[in-house]
């Protein structure tokens, strides 16, 4: 998946910067070491205010649902068939295609998409 390969590349490059960090520490005297690593941690620490509020804001948008193919549901006694989507309101696009039967006695049947509130 791309998003395992992105993340094995991000833990790769950040043990690199470490280990590289740690090297030039390990080079300096304790006091311009100490001055090093505080204006490092804070410029880090900023940074990763910073992604974390990108992140917050990133998932608040709406979602794409997207259903296709799907098989034949039967629901009898008063319940549900459903072979779309059921997705609450803040779902942004929708595309639905070549959906099954869905067939219910005395229930719901729903072969596309419904929005729940």
């Amino acid at each position: 998946m791309p998003v395992r390969g992105d993340r094995r590349a991000v833990l790769v490059t950040t043990v690199l910067i470490l280990a590289v960090f740690a090297g030039v520490l390990s080079l300096l005297s304790w006091d311009r070491a100490n001055q090093v690593a505080g204006v490092v941690s804070a410029v880090v620490g900023m940074a990763a205010l910073g992604v974390g509020v990108c992140a917050l804001l990133a998932s608040s948008g709406s979602t794409s649902v997207q259903v296709s193919r799907t098989g034949r549901a039967t629901a009898t006694g008063g319940g549900d068939a459903n072979t779309g989507a059921v997705a609450s309101s803040s779902a942004g696009s929708v595309s639905v295609e070549e959906t099954g039967d869905a067939r219910a006695d005395d229930g719901s049947a729903n072969t596309g998409y419904r929005r729940q509130e």
